[in-house]
């Protein structure tokens, strides 16, 4: 992936340890993406199924075209024009990892996203190994 700032502070075995909490099919996954300089590794990584994470695997949705993936690197191309074409970057992105019965391994992924006064996007993210209905 191509990023704004570099990758500096990915750190592959903090990645894996993260996605060992999660078990067979979990990445260490960023709760944002580092590439618009959120904190990365030092504090803001969680096991998340490899398929939300990165497209790896078999889909976890029951709607595959609703991905974390995708939805992160929407938000990366769009912020990356607005740089480009000189424009200002305004993004608000906040997450909430709703818990599960294993202790570390977010169930749901909740996401609010919204760039300068746009209205907010919200999405829900499984984190299951299974597909599931909702």
């Amino acid at each position: 992936m191509s990023t704004l700032i570099g990758d500096a502070n990915r750190n592959g075995y903090q990645q894996r340890k993260a996605g060992w909490l999660g078990g067979p099919g979990s990445d260490g996954g960023h709760a944002a993406p580092s590439a618009l300089g959120f904190i990365g590794e030092r504090g803001g990584t969680f096991p998340q199924h490899e398929w939300q994470n990165r497209k790896a695997g078999t889909p976890n949705e029951i709607d595959e075209a609703n991905n974390f993936h995708d939805t992160e690197m929407e938000v990366i191309k769009k912020a990356k024009t607005l740089l480009q074409s000189g424009a200002p970057l305004d993004l608000r992105w906040e997450m909430k990892l709703e818990p599960g019965s294993n202790p570390g391994m977010p169930l749901i992924l909740k996401l609010l996203y919204s760039f300068d006064d746009e209205i907010s996007v919200t999405k829900e993210f499984n984190n299951l190994r299974s597909k599931q209905i909702g």
